[in-house]
């Protein structure tokens, strides 16, 4: 017969029990039936519906292809086929099940579930609890898709419970009687675990364990607690156990607030001293407090304080690996046309060698930037800055820069582009000023007007593959020449970097203090040809003349010399595939190489490769800087690091890196990894060394992660290729707490 979608108020149904039901049903939702044959036993009060039969009721729907509800006891049983629909989405799947009316509680058998994004969870029978809770037995729990060929055959991993109980209210999975399977074999019992809903993005508990070995440590294990304290605040508690040193205690607290945030992370270790380490008598340890907050729409207030209690104490246990440690507080202010900032900015040096009395306090420290809009007439900008320097040993200085300039571009009808400026800048200091070792005035003071000329010539052709575009420029910068007088502090300008790109800067001193003065003429020619495919090729070439030399200009920056050295670069672009840059500078004379940069990466799927090679000539000796090639003394430094890395099959992958000091012939760092990734587990191992600079034995580390989906996350770390530096976590990566502790 045909279907019968008919809607039956339970209360009203026929029958004698009508009148009975009408007291508790009162208030209550009606049942929806849909089924193709539906039937009423008078004498039993029962009600059967068959084919394809849904029962609705207060959001829940009861699929089935039998539903035998019996009105005396309140109790309907379903069989073939089963599927519940909460009001939320979850869906449960069982071979039969016996519900009470409102379809909130019951027993069920061979029960099935569905949970989150994909996590399955099924068990041989169990009971339903007011809608919100499901106690099991004998169940399975798996985050695992089912393999396509062979359904039955048991997935990556699984976790199997003498009983489950899952919390739809708390939002919580608790196993009892446990049993961890990787491809069908048990590798770990537990009496209690617990792990939060696989939708669930914050919740608190136990994180799963980061695993390693490290040089000056042991082995390593790391067992992160969150607690997840409100929706904008967690806190994240890091016990670290050093098998062969002690024990580290780290942690962080991050509060999200309207219109600002505040992150304190810190740690404390009782680690056995060795001799040749720089560390004092007392506990060791680190504090780091960041925050902002924005007073308002133009006004924002920031700082930061980062201080640990010795040099290498924080690479030591693998929370960082920088060489100097930022301090400082700031306002900002945002406007029209121009920005605002006060504050101040301290440091903690941290490399071998560095006297901490090096590194000035400038306080208070001060810029203000405005840029006037376009105009036919051209734009204004205006610039103020300074800053009041503070040493523990006696030198001191004070200085203020007060700069302002006009610059106008024009492009005539043939194409040529004109371009000019001018610009008067007064420097204004006080105190200790030593430069060069050479000590000057308390007092001084400076004026340096300038002017500068530029034009450009742009041609362009080519065919139907092919576009060509060549580009001439040229620029004269006029300003008066140095001075005895001008024996201002270099503060921030110790290491200039002479490129193509900043071959027509006016000024290429990269920070406040350094100022280029006198005359000189700049040339160059850019070029690039793109061609069909996605590539193209990027060039250009310069160079800087001046009067005479240019005592502004550290020796051996290729801007010491009246006659400056060549600079270019090239850049190879080849679709998404490959991509190639190569910087240089080349002496004036013999056009040999002084500085030679060059960076290739290759992406041809499953394979990937990135190299960077680079050479200096005649690089004067100066205190290293981080993220620059290790070698702190020679003219001469040659290097080369490399990535190499590439897919296995589907899930596996390896990678591996190399750095070498090919000036030395001394290996730098060296590491490799193994990688295997599916929708389900991820399993990271990476051996990492890295060989000390000035001798000494190497740093080994090893890290391990493993991470089952839904079952806890772990704090990531910088990767294979950073083994053993701990990366500062987000809250997705704590997102899944796991306990195994009652």
């Amino acid at each position: 017969m045909k279907a019968l979608r008919v809607l039956l108020l339970l209360s009203l149904a026929i029958g004698s029990g009508a009148a009975a039901q009408t007291g508790a049903d009162a208030g209550r939702e009606p049942f929806l039936f849909q089924a193709d044959r539906l039937d009423f036993d008078r004498e039993r009060n029962v009600v059967t519906a068959e084919g394809n039969v849904e029962l609705a009721r207060e959001g829940r729907i009861l699929r089935a292809d039998r539903v035998a509800l019996d009105r005396t006891t309140g109790v309907a049983r379903a069989d073939g086929n089963v599927t519940l629909i909460e009001p939320d989405g979850e869906v449960l799947f069982a071979d039969s099940v016996e519900l009470t009316e409102d379809l909130r509680d019951g027993f069920v058998e061979q029960f099935k579930a569905r949970l989150g994004t994909g996590s399955r969870l099924a068990a041989s029978w169990g009971q339903l609890q007011g809608g919100t809770r499901a106690d099991l037995n004998q169940a399975v729990y798996s985050a695992c898709e089912p393999c396509g060929e062979d359904p039955s055959k048991a997935p990556v991993w699984q976790v199997k419970a003498r009983r489950v109980t899952h919390d739809r209210v708390q939002r919580q999975v608790t196993y009892r009687d446990a049993v961890l399977e990787m491809w069908g074999v048990p590798v770990l019992y537990t009496p209690y675990l617990s792990h939060p809903d696989p939708d669930v993005t914050r919740k608190t508990g136990f994180l799963a364990p980061t695993v390693g070995h490290r040089s000056g440590l042991g082995a390593r294990v790391e067992t992160p607690w969150f607690w997840n304290i409100a929706p904008n605040r967690d806190a994240t508690f890091i016990p670290v156990i050093a098998a062969e040193r002690g024990f580290v205690g780290a942690g962080e607290y991050r509060h999200l607030y309207d219109g600002g945030r505040l992150e304190v992370s810190g740690s404390l270790a009782t680690l056995d001293k060795v001799p040749k380490e720089r560390a004092g008598s007392g506990p060791r340890g680190h504090i780091r407090l960041k925050g902002e907050t924005h007073a308002s729409d133009e006004w924002r207030l920031r700082g930061e304080f980062y201080r640990t209690s010795d040099d290498g104490y924080l690479d030591l246990v693998g929370f960082d690996g920088s060489e100097t440690l930022p301090s400082f507080a700031e306002a900002e202010g945002f406007f029209d046309r121009g920005y605002a900032r006060v504050g101040a900015f301290d440091v903690q040096e941290l490399r071998s060698g560095i006297s901490g009395d090096k590194s000035p306090l400038a306080a208070p420290e001060f810029l203000y930037e405005w840029q006037g809009r376009p105009s036919p007439d051209g734009a204004w900008s205006m610039r103020a800055a300074g800053a009041a320097l503070h040493r523990r040993r006696d030198d001191e200085n004070q200085r203020v820069t007060l700069e302002g300039g006009w610059r106008l571009e024009r492009f005539t009808d043939g194409g040529h582009r004109l371009e000019v400026g001018a610009g008067l800048r007064g420097d204004f200091a006080h105190g200790d000023l030593v430069r060069e070792n050479t000590a000057a005035d308390d007092n001084n003071a400076r004026l340096l007007p300038q002017a500068s000329a530029g034009w450009s010539y742009l041609l362009a052709g080519g065919m139907e593959d092919l576009q060509l575009t060549v580009e001439p420029r040229a620029q004269v910068v006029l300003g008066r020449n140095s001075a005895d007088a001008d024996e201002f502090p270099m503060e921030d300008n110790r290491a200039v970097e002479f490129e193509f790109d900043n071959l027509f800067a006016v000024n290429r001193f990269p920070g406040l203090d350094g100022a280029e003065t006198g005359q000189r003429v700049d040339y160059g020619l850019q070029t690039s040809l793109h061609g069909a495919g996605d590539w193209h090729v990027d060039a250009g070439i310069g160079q800087s003349r001046r009067q005479k030399a240019n005592r502004d200009a550290p020796p051996g920056s290729g801007l010491d010399t009246a006659v400056s050295d060549i600079v270019g670069r090239i850049g190879l672009t080849a679709g998404e595939m490959t991509s190639l840059g190569y910087r240089f500078r080349l002496d004036k004379d013999d056009l040999t190489a002084r500085q030679t940069a060059l960076d290739l990466s290759v992406n041809l799927d499953p394979l990937y490769f990135d190299a960077r090679y680079a050479r200096a000539v005649g690089v004067p000796d100066r205190d290293p800087v981080p993220d620059q090639m290790e070698k702190a003394e020679g003219d001469e430094r040659e290097q080369i690091d490399f990535i190499l890395g590439g897919k296995m099959d589907m899930k596996w992958s390896a990678f591996g890196r190399y750095r070498r000091d090919l000036d030395t012939g001394r290996s730098l760092l060296g590491g490799t990894g193994l990688k295997y990734e599916d929708e389900c587990l991820l399993f990271e191992a990476a051996f990492e060394r890295e060989y000390k600079v000035a001798g000494g034995d190497a740093d080994n580390r090893v890290t391990v992660r493993l991470v089952f989906r839904d079952l806890g996350n772990i704090p990531a770390t910088q990767g294979v290729l950073g083994a053993g530096r701990r990366a500062q976590t987000t809250p997705s990566a704590r997102s899944s707490p796991i306990s195994a502790s009652e």
